[in-house]
């Protein structure tokens, strides 16, 4: 298969949907990520994906190509970065996310952890020589795909981790990212009272940019402080929080 070199970066997989990065890329990689998967002894991954519009589809292609390849998907639905890495340690070893951090609401991309280990450098440059000369092996029994809800036990762990000695009144900009169905809740659960910004999850940014390095898309949190005098969250709006 043909693939965009330059998608395969030092840390993850990440390009423009659909100009270099698509379903059949998003299928490509499942299968090749299972076979090396299945080569080391996995057989269950999770897959997560972020609140971009063209999630839903990457999702279903990557997990048609783990599926293939014989693994079993166990599927987060919208779920943060860090949810998903929860549940690759608690209901597996391995996952995928499907996300493309802060970057423009055009781009989507593939966070990987592969038997505990993320995968970065050498192991997502061997990853795309598999895709590109199809190397990959296809299951006598195809894996199955079921649900699972992983909201609550990843609040509950949190919250029995951490707990704040006094109360602390935030003010959380989510920039309708993948964040806003879950933080608020978690921070409630470790005692802060939540002023919400944006947390309805719309993959169209329609009120700034996901970037939270960027001054301009902070101006509503600054805002919002200065008059409530609360502290600040700023969430990255789509993997990391």
């Amino acid at each position: 298969m043909r693939v965009e070199p330059g998608i395969f970066k030092a840390y993850d997989v990440r390009g423009v949907v659909p100009a270099t990065l698509d379903e059949p890329l998003a299928e490509a990689l499942g299968r090749a990520y299972g076979t090396l998967a299945r080569d080391m002894g996995e057989r269950t991954v999770v897959v997560g994906r972020d609140g971009r519009l063209s999630g839903p589809a990457l999702a279903l292609a990557l997990m048609r190509g783990l599926t293939d390849a014989g693994l079993d998907v166990i599927d987060l639905g919208e779920v943060t970065t860090p949810m998903l890495y929860f549940g690759a340690s608690t209901l597996a070893r391995s996952g995928i996310q499907v996300t493309a951090s802060h970057n423009p609401r055009d781009h989507n991309g593939f966070k990987l952890v592969l038997a505990e280990r993320t995968l970065h450098g050498e192991a997502i440059r061997q990853l795309r020589l598999r895709i590109e000369r199809d190397d990959w092996k296809r299951a006598e029994r195809p894996g199955q795909v079921r649900p699972a809800a992983i909201a609550t036990p990843y609040r509950e762990r949190i919250a029995g981790d951490l707990r704040l000695s006094r109360p602390m009144k935030v003010v959380l900009d989510c920039g309708n990212g993948v964040a806003g169905a879950t933080s608020p809740g978690v921070l409630r659960a470790i005692g802060c009272e939540v002023e919400e910004l944006f947390t309805q999850v719309d993959g169209n940014f329609p009120n700034h940019h996901p970037d939270p390095a960027r001054p301009e898309n902070l101006q509503d949190l600054i805002a919002a402080v200065q008059r409530s005098g609360a502290a600040s969250a700023r969430m990255r709006s789509l993997s990391s929080t």
